[in-house]
């Protein structure tokens, strides 16, 4: 039989065992939690540094995608645009997809032409019309 000092450090053994394993347990879950929260956060950084690309392009007249002229769209180098994607895309180097689509001081969508909404990838949708 044993003695009521040997149950008190099995009971005490089996304790410490079970704060262990929940200490390593939440270490765990912290641990992928913070390589979640940094994937998400380079995920967002990159697609504002992108989009940033995508605005500077458009906007200057040497990038050879620009479409201003001073302050206003030039129509014209827009519609030249228009199904050349991909060649847009290389010329401002950049990976994600992107549109680019225009609205009024209502928030209505303007068409570009009687057929596309933006100009840009044909798998993003403005208001459930896709853009390209």
């Amino acid at each position: 039989m044993k003695s009521k000092s040997h149950k008190f450090r099995d009971s005490q053994a089996w304790s410490l065992d079970i704060m262990l394993a929940v200490i390593i347990f939440l270490g765990t879950v912290l641990f992928f939690y913070a390589i979640l929260d940094t994937t998400q956060g380079t995920k967002a950084e990159e697609l504002q540094d992108e989009a940033s690309k995508v605005l500077t392009g458009i906007s200057s007249e040497d990038s050879g995608v620009g479409i201003m002229d001073g302050n206003k769209i030039n129509a014209t180098k827009l519609e030249e645009l228009l199904g050349n994607y991909s060649s847009i895309k290389s010329k401002l180097k950049v990976e994600n997809d992107f549109c680019i689509y225009f609205e009024d001081e209502n928030g209505n969508i303007l068409y570009i032409n009687a057929t596309a909404t933006g100009l840009g990838s044909g798998i993003i949708n403005v208001s459930g019309i896709p853009c390209g």
